[in-house]
This record gives structure tokens, sequence and C-alpha cells, in this order.
């Protein structure tokens, strides 16, 4: 039996902590046990998710390095205090893997070396400040065991270089159940069910990332076109977020798209998608985008913007459409087509579904993490 702390220092419910979730629960099938630790903050809809799964949870004081100065200070004033308890933690469960997930996550990695188990850090961003790429590189490569990075992007940006290739790195996308996100066994949303005519959708919590900036302006040229045409960002609002979220509510009054809809959160995802015709990824930077691969799952038609590795399993004219970041124009265009061919979105979803299930499903994730596991492990 191999015990891993899972280490999360976001508590807020998302993709990650999706793929968390999912392959916990698949790893337990594999002799493998997962603890899964995570901050008492914000974390409540997170640690209900992990008990109905029943994955163990240990929920911790823990204080996020970020950009804003109110969690920078209390992330360096409890920085001692808050490492010490990770490697209480880590000693006392006898942990042999420590799995970090984010490139922020520095006081997991250091608590892991300490404690004297193995580490794995698992990297799914591509946007960090150079002092923190310093910081990682420097613990990266002194304490690392092996990496997973969400995709061939990630890898080349945090890992191109000589002294890294002596590191076991393996590239494991974010996983989607498809037994479970299966258009033949899930009901429509009732509430985006209730409209009439296209119904074009997005997933995703509120911030710049997502770029909801490019899908509203999206709304807005498809609505000088047609009629009859309804649209839906589906996530929550992050306090954090409040100005951007403020600022895209003025966006769509100013550009007077009354069929516009922000839906908030969603306990179920796969229902909410499908109800949709359409599905669009507006996103500016993303790794590995969980949502669009949930889409494709649920047979959607994708069109979606050139993040992560989207282009690898969206080929153009095949199962969707794949354009520049920040281009409301291009995808725009793209959407338009598939509005005007029922048989082309028909074509498209179940094109999409069928690379999901071969290549993005849950237990190809879960298998690799297991052989990964083990590989380490066995050095």
């Amino acid at each position: 039996m191999i015990k891993v702390a899972n280490v999360v220092e976001e508590g807020r419910y998302g993709g990650p902590q999706a793929r968390i979730i999912a392959v916990a629960k698949k790893l337990k099938e594999n002799n493998i046990e997962t603890v899964v630790v995570f901050p008492k903050k914000d974390s409540d809809i997170f640690h209900k998710k992990l008990t109905e799964k029943g994955i163990q949870t240990r929920r911790l004081s823990l204080h996020r390095l970020t950009r804003q100065k109110s969690h920078l200070v209390k992330f360096i004033a409890f920085f001692i205090p808050e490492l010490f308890s990770l490697y209480r933690l880590f000693k006392k469960e006898g942990v042999d893997i420590v799995h970090c997930n984010g490139s922020w996550q520095i006081k997991g990695v250091i608590a892991s070396k300490l404690s004297g188990a193995k580490l794995i850090w698992h990297l799914n961003d591509t946007q960090i400040p150079a002092a923190i790429k310093i910081i990682f590189k420097f613990l990266a490569f002194y304490f690392c065991d092996a990496f997973i990075t969400s995709g061939e992007r990630v890898s080349v940006y945090y890992l191109n270089s000589r002294e890294f290739s002596i590191k076991k790195t393996i590239v494991i996308c974010p996983p989607v159940d498809t037994f479970i996100f299966d258009p033949k066994k899930v009901k429509e949303d009732k509430k985006i069910a209730q409209f009439q005519g296209i119904k074009i959708l997005t997933v995703g919590n509120i911030n710049p990332i997502k770029g909801i900036e490019h899908f509203i302006e999206m709304a807005a040229i498809l609505n000088s076109q047609y009629g009859d045409l309804n649209f839906f960002v589906v996530g929550p609002h992050f306090e954090s977020q409040k100005k951007y979220s403020e600022k895209m509510a003025i966006m769509v009054r100013n550009l007077k798209l009354k069929n516009l809809f922000f839906y908030g959160p969603s306990d179920d995802v796969a229902s909410v998608l499908k109800s949709a015709d359409i599905f669009v990824c507006s996103s500016v930077t993303e790794s590995g985008p969980m949502s669009v691969w949930e889409a494709m799952s649920m047979a959607k038609p994708i069109v979606s913007t050139d993040v992560g590795d989207v282009a690898k399993f969206i080929r153009n004219g095949e199962n969707g459409f794949v354009v520049s970041v920040k281009d409301a124009t291009a995808l725009a265009e793209k959407v338009a087509i598939l509005i005007e061919n029922n048989e082309l979105r028909r074509k498209f979803g179940q094109q999409a579904r069928e690379t999901a299930v071969k290549h993005l499903d849950i237990e190809n994730c879960a298998k690799k993490h297991a052989q990964l596991y083990r590989e380490i492990m066995n050095k």
C-alpha cells in the first residue's frame, strides 16, 4: 500500500480540485491510498465532495502565495508554523509520497523534504512572476523526485533546460470521467433548457484568464448577424475577482446583450453542458482546460482558443475549431459556421466524444499516476 498526501493550497472548488477527487477515487482501486490536504478557508464544497467519495481529508490553516497584498502578508507571517504543521502531518500519517499541486506551493515542497517523503510536483500553468520561477527552479532541482505537467506547453515553460533533463517528467492531461459525462445518461439543466434557439455556453470561474470579455465581444458580433441566440457563462464569481466581474457586467450592459446570462456556479456541469448546442472556450492562457474535455465528453461541438494542449485534441474541421487567443472575431466566425449547420454540430460532437473517451478518460489518467507513484517508490 502506497500512501500519498495530495496537497493543494486553494480551497475553492475548481478544475484542479475536481481532478484530485477523480484521481484519488480511482487510485483506491489500485491499492494506493490518498489523503487530500487543503486549507480550511473557502473549502466547504471541496470538503463535501471529497467526503461523499470516501476520500480522506485533512484541513489545515494554510495561506496561499498570491499577488494580493493581504494574502501575501499572511503567507509570510504564517510561513514557518504552517510549514511545520505540514511536516508533522506527513510524519504522523506515514506518507510515502507528497504530491504538490501548483508551482507556487513552496511550503508543501519543503515540508516533504523535511519529512523524508518522495516529492512529485504537479505543474498546471504557464504564467508566473519571474521571482517565483527562480524559487521554483531551485526547489525543483534539489527537492523534487518527479514532475507531472498538465500539458506539453507546461513542460516547455518550466522544464525546458538542461538541469531538468535528468528528472522524471510525465505529461498527464486533466481527466474527464466519460462515464459520468455521457450525453446518454444526463438530463438537461432545467434553467437553461427553457430558453429557445441556439444556446452557446462557456464554463469557468470569472477571471481574466478565462477571457470572458472575448466571449462577450463574440456574443455582440453574433447578435448583429443572427436572432434567437442565447449565451451563458457558467461559473462562480470569487471575491478576489470582484473588480473583473463588475467590469464584465458593465460590458454586457453597455453592449445591450439581454440574451447573455451569468448563470453562476453549478453542482451539475454535465447537465449544464447537455443543454448547450455549442461550447466555447475563450481563455487567454490554460494548461489543460478541463471544461473543454468535459464538453467534448458530452458530445458538444467545440470552438476554443489555442491554449494548453487543446490543439492536440481538437482538430480543425474534424471535431471542432481552434482559433487564436484574444480574437473575438475569429471565435464568432467559427461559431457562426456551427450555428448555420446542425449536421456539422452533430458530427463534431460525436467525434469530440470519441476523442475524449480514447485519450482523456479518468482511467488513463489514474493509471499514469499509479505507474509514476510505483516507479518513484521503487527507485
